[in-house]
């Protein structure tokens, strides 16, 4: 009994983290050694209920337990749900696509698939990136009411470039417009070369586990392209995705 107590204790404990989690944290929560809480959370992330995101031992309820707690589908992580719309995306976009979820205040890259061709962006996996200068951050906040929004906005918004939503004012347009639309575009907004369009993954209880984003140089995306068609392909793969875990 002690030892599925333990489990849930620790399950309860990324569950309540805003992103993802740390051993640490898990500890401080829990009251378990750090060790314990190590062990439980990789057996967790053997089973799919927990996974691992970086190499720094950061965690996030896993695809398995959404997928449990909603139509009980085969647990799946969500990067392994993910990956064949990223492939999908970078092959008919022809740009990089990647996958983010949220960490606190930040987008936490968890995948990507680089571009066809010569000219590549960084590979951003691992990175953390505020929510509100990217694609994929901006995609994540649709789903909070206006009081999320100016709780967040409250602690600041860092200017990483000119072109940085740094208002209150800027970013409840801004998050209107994911609303509206679905998707969220930044042009020049973390780093003044690069593009991004990102629509939001559903969980089963309608809010986001993650999102879908493909970015790439400004001097050639979207280009001439249909943004309207872009948009399109984006929101769909992420709704794909979102299907496969239940939502």
């Amino acid at each position: 009994m002690q030892a599925i107590e333990r489990t849930f204790g620790v399950l309860r404990a990324v569950a309540a983290g805003e992103g993802t989690v740390g051993v640490s944290e898990v500890a401080r929560a829990t009251g378990l050694a750090k060790s314990t809480c190590s062990r439980i959370l990789a057996s967790l992330d053997d089973l799919g209920m927990v996974e691992r995101v970086d190499e720094a031992g950061r965690y996030v309820i896993g695809a398995g337990l959404v997928a449990l707690a909603g139509s009980g589908t085969t647990p799946a992580s969500l990067r392994e749900v993910a990956r064949p719309e990223l492939l999908d995306l970078a092959d008919r976009l022809g740009e990089t696509a990647g996958l983010a979820v949220r960490d606190g205040r930040d987008g936490l890259y968890v995948d990507q698939v680089p571009a066809p061709g010569h000219v590549q962006v960084t590979d951003w996996t691992g990175h953390r990136i505020p929510l509100h200068a990217i694609a994929a951050g901006q995609a994540l906040m649709g789903g909070w009411d206006d009081g999320e929004v100016a709780d967040y906005a409250a602690d600041g918004l860092e200017a990483l470039t000119p072109r940085t939503v740094t208002t209150l004012v800027g970013l409840r347009q801004r998050v209107g417009e994911v609303r509206r639309t679905g998707v969220s575009w930044t042009v020049g907004e973390f780093a003044e070369e690069i593009t991004g369009v990102a629509a939001a993954i559903p969980g089963p209880d309608g809010g986001p586990v993650g999102s879908l984003t493909v970015y790439g140089p400004g001097f050639r995306f979207p280009g001439d392209a249909d943004t309207c068609a872009i948009e399109q392909v984006v929101r769909d793969a992420a709704a794909r995705v979102g299907a496969r875990l239940g939502a």
